[in-house]
C-alpha cells in the first residue's frame, strides 16, 4: 500500500481555452476547481467510542489487544487503557511522547512478552508534528507482561497512543503553530496535527508553549518565554475570548517581546473559529499592550508567512521582456528588465516589488534591476542552465544552476551570490525549485531514472538575516514508480501543489510539506491543451493557475473572465 494514503476527489471540468496569439486571456468565470488553502478545524462530529477495561481471566494477547483497542476512545482519553497496565507501569506510561500511526496489525502473539507488528506504520512527535515512516524495528511492538492479583496486566510498553491511521484521520486535524525566523521579522508555520473538539484551544497553546524542537534550530524561533508553562485548560468565554494563562516566572519582557508573542498566540489561536479575541496572563499578572484588556486575533498581520501585503499580480515573459499581468492589460515591467534586451525566459519580482530578476533566454545569466529610477541591470550570477529565480521577504535572491555535476544552489548575501550546500538537492537533477516567503523552507522538484520526488530542506539563517545553510531534507511526495512531475508551487504557506500531465488530463495534488499523509484530495481535469506549468500563490484567495501553450486555466475560483495581451510565457506570481 503507498505510503500517502490520501483521499480522492475526481472532478472533470472543461478546459478554459484561451487564445494567446494576438491576446489572452485570464479566465475570472465558467466551471472551476475550488482547490481550499486550509481546512478549518472542526468539532468531531464522530460516534463517541467507550471502550471496555481488562476483563477478568484475559490471556495476555487479549489483554494486548483490549489496551490497543482502548486508545481508541472518542473523545480521546486514555483513562480505559491505563486499567490494562500493572500498578507500577500506569502512572509512568506517557502516551502523550508521541503517536503511531497503522494501516493494520498482526494479531497479538506471545505470552510473557507480547508481540505485535504494524502494517504501514507513521509516527508524530509529542506535539503533533509529523514524524514520517517508522523503521523496522518500531513497527514492532513489545508488551511485557506480569500478572496481579491473578490477572494479567502489562508492565512495559511503548510511551506511545498507538491508533489506526483511519481512526487517527476522522479524530485529528493538521492545523500550525507559529513561530518567528531567528531575525524575528516574519512568522514560521510549523504543521502539526491536533484532535478536533472542544480541547482544540488548550492543546495548541500548550504546544506552542512547548517552543520549537531541536531540529529547527537556525530555522524558528519563540517569543514566549522561557520557564513558563501552559495552564490546565484555556476556556473560550461565550463572546469568543480566550483566557491563556501562563504559569511561572517569565523574567522581565521587553514591549517588543510581548507583541511578538502575542502575534504568535493570535495567529495560533485564530485557527479555532470561535475564539475572536485573547486574555493573556503571564504569573498571574495580565498582558495588555491594546489597552483594551484582549488580543484580537487579527493581530499581528504584518507577520503573514505569505507575505504581508505582497502583489497579486502576475508577472511573465513577452518576446523575451519581462511583463506585468493586471485586470485587462499586460505591461512591460518598469526597468531594464522589461526591454528585452537582452531576451530573458523566466522572471521573478520581489515581495515588495521594488526588484526583479530575470534569467536570460540561453539560461547562462541571472540579471536584477530596481524597477523604479531607470537603474540599469546587474549581472548577478552566470551559470550553465539557471532555473526561474525566487525571492523571500529578506529581499534574498535564490537560484538554482543545473550543471553536469547536478545542482547547485546559490543565495544572494547583499549584491554577492554565493553557494550553499542544501542536501538532497546539491548535485542532484533538479527540474524546478521553490523558497517559501518566510526564507524557511527550499522546495525541490527532483528527476531520478525510476520517477521524479519532491523534497524539502530547512534554511538556516542567523538572528540578522544571514543564511547559514540547509538541513533536514524530506521527500514529501509518494507518487509510485515512473512517475513524472511537470511543475510544482506554493498553495499556501504550508502545502504545495504538484502537476502531473497524463495525455489529455492534468492531476493537481496538493501535498504537506511535513510530508503527512493525510487530508488532501487530487483534483483530475480534463484540458483541451497539455498545461506546461503552475502559476501558484501561497495566499489564500489568490486564484491556482494552469498555463499550456494556448490557454490559462483557473483552478481555483469562479470569478469572470478578463483579456490580457500576449502571447505571455513564464507566467508566476511575485517571489
Amino acid at each position: 500500500m503507498s505510503r500517502r494514503r490520501r483521499s480522492t476527489l475526481i472532478v472533470l471540468v472543461s478546459a478554459v481555452v484561451l487564445l494567446l496569439t494576438g491576446c489572452a486571456s485570464m479566465p475570472t468565470s465558467g466551471p472551476v476547481v475550488k482547490i481550499a488553502h486550509l481546512t478549518t478545524p472542526a468539532p468531531d462530529s464522530g460516534f463517541a467510542i467507550t471502550p471496555r477495561g481488562p476483563q477478568k481471566g484475559a490471556s495476555p494477547t487479549e489483554i494486548v489487544q483490549g489496551f490497543l483497542d482502548a486508545m481508541q476512545a472518542t473523545p480521546v482519553q486514555t483513562t480505559t487503557a491505563r486499567q490494562f497496565l500493572s500498578s507500577a507501569f500506569a502512572d509512568a506510561w506517557d502516551p502523550q511522547r508521541e503517536t503511531v500511526t497503522y494501516s493494520d496489525l498482526t494479531p497479538p502473539h506471545g505470552s510473557q512478552v507480547v508481540t505485535v507488528d504494524l502494517s504501514d506504520a507513521n509516527h508524530l512527535d509529542a506535539q503533533g508534528g509529523w514524524q514520517g515512516t517508522a523503521g523496522m524495528a518500531d513497527s514492532q511492538l513489545h508488551f511485557a507482561m506480569v500478572q496481579e492479583k491473578g490477572e494479567w496486566r502489562i508492565s512495559s510498553a511503548p510511551n506511545a497512543l498507538i491508533v489506526p491511521q483511519s481512526w487517527f484521520d476522522a479524530r485529528f486535524t493538521q492545523v500550525s503553530l507559529y513561530f518567528f525566523d531567528p531575525s524575528g521579522r516574519i512568522l514560521v508555520p510549523e504543521p502539526v496535527f491536533v484532535p478536533r473538539g472542544q480541547q482544540l484551544a488548550t492543546t495548541l497553546v500548550r504546544a506552542l508553549v512547548a517552543g520549537p524542537s531541536d531540529a529547527l534550530a537556525g530555522v524558528a524561533r519563540t517569543f514566549l518565554p522561557t520557564g513558563v508553562s501552559a495552564g490546565l485548560s484555556v476556556p473560550v468565554d461565550g463572546n469568543g475570548v480566550a483566557s491563556v494563562d501562563l504559569k511561572g516566572d517569565p523574567g522581565q519582557l521587553s514591549d517588543h517581546a510581548v507583541h511578538l508573542m502575542s502575534a504568535q498566540l493570535a495567529w495560533t489561536l485564530r485557527q479555532d473559529d470561535s475564539i475572536e479575541a485573547i486574555r493573556l496572563s503571564i504569573g498571574d499578572r495580565p498582558v495588555d499592550q491594546t489597552g483594551g484588556g484582549v488580543i484580537p486575533v487579527d493581530t499581528g498581520a504584518q507577520y503573514d508567512p505569505a507575505g504581508y501585503d505582497s502583489s497579486a499580480r502576475l508577472y511573465g515573459i513577452v518576446g523575451g521582456a519581462a511583463v506585468e499581468a493586471a485586470s485587462d492589460k499586460v505591461a512591460p515591467l518598469p526597468g531594464a528588465l522589461g526591454t528585452g534586451k537582452p531576451a530573458l525566459r523566466t522572471v521573478a519580482v520581489s515581495l515588495d516589488t521594488a526588484q526583479a530578476a530575470g534569467v536570460t533566454s540561453d539560461g547562462r545569466a541571472l540579471r536584477s534591476s530596481l524597477l523604479e529610477g531607470g537603474a540599469a541591470a546587474k549581472v548577478r550570477l552566470t551559470g550553465t542552465d539557471l532555473l526561474r529565480p525566487a525571492w523571500d521577504f529578506a529581499g534574498r535572491l535564490w537560484d538554482v544552476d543545473r550543471t553536469a555535476q547536478g545542482a547547485v544552489v546559490h543565495v544572494s548575501d547583499g549584491d554577492r551570490m554565493r553557494r550553499i550546500v542544501v542536501p538532497g538537492v546539491t548535485g542532484q537533477n533538479v527540474r524546478r525549485f521553490l523558497v517559501s516567503r518566510d526564507g524557511s523552507r527550499l522546495i525541490a522538484l527532483v528527476r531520478h531514472g525510476d520517477g521524479d520526488e519532491v523534497v524539502v530542506s530547512r534554511i538556516r539563517s542567523s538572528d540578522q538575516g544571514k543564511v547559514l545553510g540547509a538541513s533536514g531534507t524530506q521527500v514529501i511526495s509518494d507518487l509510485g514508480d515512473g512517475a513524472r512531475i511537470r511543475d510544482i508551487g506554493w498553495h499556501s504557506p504550508t502545502t504545495v501543489v504538484t502537476l502531473q500531465q497524463l495525455s489529455g488530463t492534468a492531476l493537481i495534488r496538493t501535498l504537506s510539506v511535513d510530508g503527512a499523509v493525510s487530508g488532501f484530495p487530487a483534483v483530475t481535469l480534463t484540458v483541451g491543451d497539455r498545461l506546461r506549468n503552475l502559476a501558484a500563490s501561497p495566499v489564500a484567495g489568490e486564484n491556482l493557475y494552469g498555463v499550456s501553450a494556448s490557454s490559462l486555466v483557473d483552478l481555483s475560483g469562479d470569478t469572470g473572465t478578463t483579456a490580457l495581451a500576449g502571447p505571455v510565457t513564464a507566467l508566476g506570481y511575485a517571489g
